[in-house]
C-alpha cells in the first residue's frame, strides 16, 4: 500500500436545515439570514479516518447513524458543512444501483451513458463491453428499454459497470442482496479482483460476517459520531455487542432481576464473584476466545440454622438470556460438601471457547441433592468474548480438517494454545 491515503477524512461533518413547515422555508429566503426559521440537524460530525489504497475498509451503524451521509459526501452529491475530504482517483458508486439509468434507452445505451457519468471514455468501456454484459447476465434484455427491467436486473446491469471502469475508489452500499446465490458469489469475487489489483473498497453492510470477512479495518458511526475505526473484526464485534445490548435492555440490565441475596429466605451471600485470567488477574470486559479463564466465588453464612451439606453451581448466559452451560457439582460427580459459614470456590474453564459475544454469570448454592437453592447471585461479571474470526456463532468446537485425504493442520485444533 502507498503511504498516500485514498481517502482522508478530518473534522468532517454535515448539517441539515430542517424547518417545521413549508412557508419557514420561505421565510428564511427572505430574511437572508438575519433570521433563522429552522432547526440545524447533524447527520455527521468530527469523522476522522482514512482508507489507504487497495484497503477495503467496511462502514458499520444503525439505521440513521450517518453512513448514507457520509458516502454521499464521498461521492460529491452533497458537500460538507465542515472539516476536510479528501478521495483520489477515479470513483465508482454502486449506492442506488440503477438510479442513474434513462428508463427509455436500452440497456445497452445506459451501460456507455453510466459509464460516461463515471468519467470512462466511451473506447474504453466498447472495449470491455462483452465483460460487462456477461458478468450482468441479463441476456437478451440488453438491447431492450431499462423500463421493461426487474429492479434486480436494473441493478445487476449497473454494478457491472460500476465494477468494470477500472475504478481508484469503488463505494459500495448494501448490494451483494442483488442477485441470486451465484450472483453474490461473483460479486464477492470481484471485489477480491479488484482489492488484490490496488483498487480500495468502501463497504456499507449491516452483516457483520460479510465486513469481517471482506474488510481489513472497519469504521462504526452512531448518531452522526465516529465510536472507533480500527481492525474490522475488534470494530465489528463492538458494534455487536452494543447493538445486541441495545435490543434487549433487560436482559442485559443487572437492575431488572432481583438477587437472591436480597431474599430473606437465602442462607448464603456472595461478597466476591470475580472472572479472573489463569493467573488470578481479573478480567473488567473482555476476553479472546480461547483463553484460560477461572471464576473465584466467595460465600458468606447468612445465620445458624443451616443444612449439613450442600452443593456448588454456576450458569453462563447470553446477554439475550440464552443458557449457553450450567451445571453442580453432583453434576460433575462430586458428592455434596459439608456446609461451612464462609469458603471460596475456584471454577476453572481452560481454552474458554466461546465466541464474539456478551455473556454473564449465576452462582449459586443448592442443597446437598441440588434441589433447593440456598443463595445466588445472578447477572455478575458480565464479559464481552473478541475472536480472530476463526468461527461464527457461539462456541468455536475443536475440529480437524482432511480434505481429500490430507490431513490439515491438525495439532491447531487440538494441541494449540490460544495466548
Amino acid at each position: 500500500m502507498s503511504s498516500e491515503p485514498m481517502i482522508w477524512a478530518r473534522g468532517l461533518g454535515k448539517a441539515y436545515h430542517v424547518y417545521r413547515q413549508p412557508l419557514d422555508r420561505l421565510k428564511q429566503m427572505l430574511w437572508r439570514g438575519r433570521r433563522t426559521f429552522y432547526d440545524e440537524f447533524w447527520a455527521l460530525r468530527g469523522v476522522d479516518f482514512d482508507v489507504q489504497r487497495g484497503e477495503t475498509v467496511g462502514i458499520v451503524g444503525r439505521n440513521g447513524a450517518g453512513k448514507s451521509t457520509l458516502l454521499q459526501l464521498l461521492c460529491g452529491t452533497v458537500h460538507p458543512t465542515e472539516g476536510q475530504l479528501h478521495v483520489a482517483g477515479r470513483l465508482a458508486p454502486l449506492l442506488e444501483l440503477g438510479a442513474g439509468f434513462n428508463p427509455e434507452f436500452t440497456g445497452r445505451e445506459n451501460v456507455f451513458l453510466n459509464a460516461a457519468v463515471l468519467g470512462v471514455p466511451d473506447r474504453e468501456i466498447r472495449s470491455r463491453f462483452e465483460l460487462i454484459e456477461s458478468f450482468a447476465g441479463i441476456g437478451d434484455f440488453i438491447d431492450q428499454p431499462v423500463r421493461t427491467y426487474s429492479s434486480g436486473m436494473q441493478a445487476r446491469l449497473a454494478f457491472a459497470v460500476a465494477i468494470h471502469t477500472d475504478p481508484d475508489v469503488l463505494i459500495v452500499d448494501e448490494i451483494l442482496a442483488v442477485g441470486d446465490a451465484a450472483f453474490q458469489r461473483k460479486c464477492v469475487a470481484r471485489f477480491f479482483e479488484l482489492r488484490d489489483s490496488g483498487c480500495t473498497v468502501l463497504f456499507v453492510s449491516h452483516d457483520p460476517y460479510l465486513v469481517k470477512t471482506i474488510c481489513q479495518r472497519a469504521l462504526y458511526l452512531r448518531n452522526g459520531e465516529k465510536v472507533a475505526f480500527g481492525p474490522a473484526d475488534e470494530v465489528v464485534d463492538r458494534y455487536t455487542l452494543e447493538l445486541e445490548q441495545a435490543e434487549a435492555p433487560a436482559a442485559a440490565a443487572p437492575a431488572a432481576a432481583a438477587p437472591a441475596e436480597a431474599d430473606q429466605q437465602a442462607l448464603f451471600r456472595f461478597p466476591l464473584v470475580r472472572l479472573e485470567r489463569r493467573d488470578g488477574t481479573e478480567i473488567e470486559d473482555r476476553i479472546e476466545s480461547g483463553a484460560d479463564v477461572q471464576l473465584r466465588v466467595r460465600y458468606e453464612a447468612l445465620g445458624d440454622d443451616l443444612p449439613e451439606k450442600c452443593c456448588f453451581v454456576f450458569n453462563l448466559k447470553r446477554h439475550d438470556d440464552f443458557y449457553v452451560c450450567g451445571t453442580t457439582t453432583l453434576m460433575d460427580g462430586y458428592e455434596a460438601f459439608p456446609v461451612q459459614s464462609e469458603g471460596e470456590v475456584l471454577i476453572r474453564f481452560p481454552r474458554l471457547r466461546l465466541l464474539a459475544g456478551s455473556y454473564r454469570w449465576r452462582v449459586a448454592i443448592n442443597d446437598q441433592v441440588g434441589v433447593a437453592v440456598l443463595g445466588e447471585a445472578s447477572h455478575r461479571c458480565p464479559f464481552q468474548v473478541v475472536d480472530r474470526f476463526q468461527a461464527h456463532g457461539l462456541i468455536d468446537l475443536p475440529r480437524a480438517w482432511v480434505v481429500n485425504g490430507q490431513a490439515l493442520d491438525a495439532g491447531r485444533s487440538f494441541g494449540e494454545q490460544h495466548d
